[in-house]
């Protein structure tokens, strides 16, 4: 098991290992960055990379307002080194928050997932009182287990539907269809909570994955860790008959008869696997997210004890097996080891220990309001508190031979997660308590 300092049955640290919280100063924090490199490389000790102070939190206040849609780029993006991020502290008081989105219902809100069980709404700029949602009685709140993942019906603003990833109080995973009576309301009664799949857990706190989103076919995706502990005891990654160590695929809202989801037309459906299974080998793929541009698939999968990794998927192309445990990135596990590489899918980029611990992914960055910013991954190591970016395209979109990547941010707190507004903004969650705005301009 990896090294862990637990606050208050907080996450542990290979998904969430915590520092406790200490009380820093200013407002904004500013990048300025260090070369980058190829795929496998990081920063040496020596290479400048800014270091953004954050502040405490406090009761839950707004300090700026939503992300306007913003005008059509006017410049062209920037390439890592010519690039500045800037986190600016738009709201906080959070209890350890674990995602933020968008309903895309063209209201502004965004909704802010607090692991102890509770759903918050910001809607012009001001944290609304009251919970859009709480489960809490209904939630094991601790370790990587709580209230994990949202995803918002394409039609939510018409059929008040949307979903939520959970550890229920027997331990084990559950996704559950809500209902609510008015999808406007930041407060709505919510008519119904349907479990529409249930994943049995080993009895680990960790590698519970969590994340929900609808791809751009319109399907519901899943990302299962492998269950825990350390190493994957019960070879659930590879065993494509569980549902632990997964990418799950499923279509929940053509669900036929007393089903609560149908299988979408075009699943890999490869010998022996389960009907759900989209892709096999995962670890614990806390956070992905799908290109607005292309709908390619980015997976940040935290690693054991050696790599953390970052992989990409076409859009719609399912049927890999991304490696654990055979390989833990580009590498073979357990370490020492020799593995075949055929059959296995690898990723476009891993870092080492101890440069990073514990990746949180992120998100492809296309909406307007930061030219600088389009086409570039941002995303987080959660231990170490830093803030990184990756492209694969030059900024007139050339394709690159290999990935420029390039560490942008230290001090950045607890990054838990990212996620986009209804204008394709992008926000960092700090598991402390606060969401910032991520912005950015050329260098």
């Amino acid at each position: 098991m990896r090294r862990s300092v637990v606050v208050r049955a907080r996450p542990t640290r290979t998904a969430f290992a915590l520092a406790a919280c200490a009380t820093l100063v200013a407002v904004v924090a500013v990048a300025a960055g260090c070369a980058g490199g190829a795929p496998a490389t990081v920063p040496s000790a020596t290479q400048p990379v800014a270091t953004a102070t954050l502040p405490a939190t406090s009761a839950a206040t707004a300090s700026g307002t939503s992300s306007p849609a913003g005008a059509k780029p006017t410049t062209p993006p920037a390439d890592l080194a010519h690039l500045r991020i800037t986190l600016v502290q738009r709201w906080t008081g959070f209890t350890a928050p674990v995602y933020v989105t968008s309903a895309h219902d063209g209201s502004g809100r965004l909704f802010v997932v607090e692991q102890p069980g509770r759903i918050r709404v910001i809607r012009d700029g001001k944290v609304a009182a009251g919970s859009f949602l709480d489960i809490s009685q209904m939630v094991t709140y601790g370790g990587e287990r709580g209230l994990l993942g949202l995803a918002f019906s394409p039609s939510y603003s018409t059929n008040g539907i949307f979903y939520v990833d959970f550890v229920d109080l027997n331990g084990n995973t559950v996704i559950a269809r809500c209902t609510v009576r008015d999808p406007a309301s930041d407060t709505p009664h919510v008519n119904s909570l349907t479990p529409i799949l249930r994943i049995n857990q080993p009895p680990y706190p960790n590698h519970k994955g969590g994340c929900l989103q609808f791809g751009p076919d319109g399907y519901l995706y899943i990302g299962m860790g492998d269950g825990g502990s350390a190493g994957d005891p019960g070879n659930r990654a590879q065993n494509p008959k569980v549902l632990l160590g997964k990418l799950l695929r499923i279509d929940p809202e053509h669900a036929g008869g007393s089903a609560g989801y149908a299988i979408p037309a075009g699943q890999p459906m490869h010998p022996g696997w389960a009907p759900e299974v989209f892709a096999i080998g995962m670890r614990n793929p806390w956070r992905f997210s799908f290109d607005a541009s292309d709908g390619a698939l980015w997976i940040g999968d935290v690693g054991q004890d050696a790599w953390e990794e970052v992989d990409v998927a076409k859009a719609g192309v399912g049927g890999q097996n991304f490696g654990w445990h055979v390989w833990e990135g580009n590498h073979a596990y357990p370490p020492g080891s020799s593995a075949s590489k055929s059959g296995f899918i690898f990723p476009i980029y891993d870092y080492p220990h101890p440069y990073g611990e514990s990746i949180t992914g992120g998100y492809v960055y296309r909406g307007a309001g930061h030219p600088a910013l389009v086409g570039t991954y941002v995303y987080a190591d959660f231990v170490k508190g830093w803030l990184g970016a990756i492209r694969t395209t030059s900024p007139n979109d050339a394709p690159l031979a290999s990935p420029q990547t390039k560490t942008m941010l230290t001090g950045v707190g607890q990054p838990s997660s990212f996620g986009i507004d209804d204008a394709g903004e992008l926000y960092m969650v700090d598991y402390r308590g606060s969401i910032f705005a991520v912005t950015a301009q050329v260098r």
